[in-house]
């Protein structure tokens, strides 16, 4: 395989679903210090008592993009796999923990290579929006990519 692999126009209206109990280790602190990763809060004057640990925006984007992602399963040329390309993210409402979550995508565009989808993550009834996100994928060789990251300078 070689030359430039196009995504499917067939996968414009791919849904996808998950849902997610949000776990500690899903978090990050919000207004007091924080242990993982080490960091000192914005506000000066943040104490420990003030101390809240919510769905973190990085875990936010990656459920939605593991979503879409579980999506295409099945749906991409042999031999083929998809790689972040970009994102934009809408964080609009905290989660704390133990707060089920349900991850919905679906994909809005496909442009040559890059599938576009959009994603939305509310609580499990659908009545309170935690965030939004649209992201790109990429469909490469799988082993042209692996090769290229094997010969990575480190």
């Amino acid at each position: 395989m070689s030359g430039t692999i196009r995504a499917p126009d067939r996968l414009v209206g791919t849904t996808g679903t998950s849902t997610f109990r949000v776990a500690q280790a899903h978090t990050t602190t919000a207004f007091g210090e924080q242990e993982m990763p080490p960091g000192r809060p914005a506000a000066a004057d943040a104490t420990a008592e003030e101390t809240v640990s919510v769905l973190g925006t990085g875990h936010l984007l990656s459920r939605v993009e593991f979503t879409g992602r579980e999506s295409l399963n099945g749906e991409i040329p042999a031999e083929t796999g998809v790689v972040g390309q970009r994102a934009t993210v809408d964080h609009t409402g905290p989660a704390a923990v133990g707060t089920e979550l349900q991850v919905t995508t679906e994909v809005t565009a496909v442009d040559g290579p890059t599938i576009t989808y959009d994603g939305r993550v509310a609580t499990d009834d659908g009545d309170r929006e935690i965030g939004t996100a649209e992201v790109a994928l990429r469909i490469v060789e799988r082993d042209r990519f692996r090769s290229a990251v094997a010969n990575q300078d480190r």
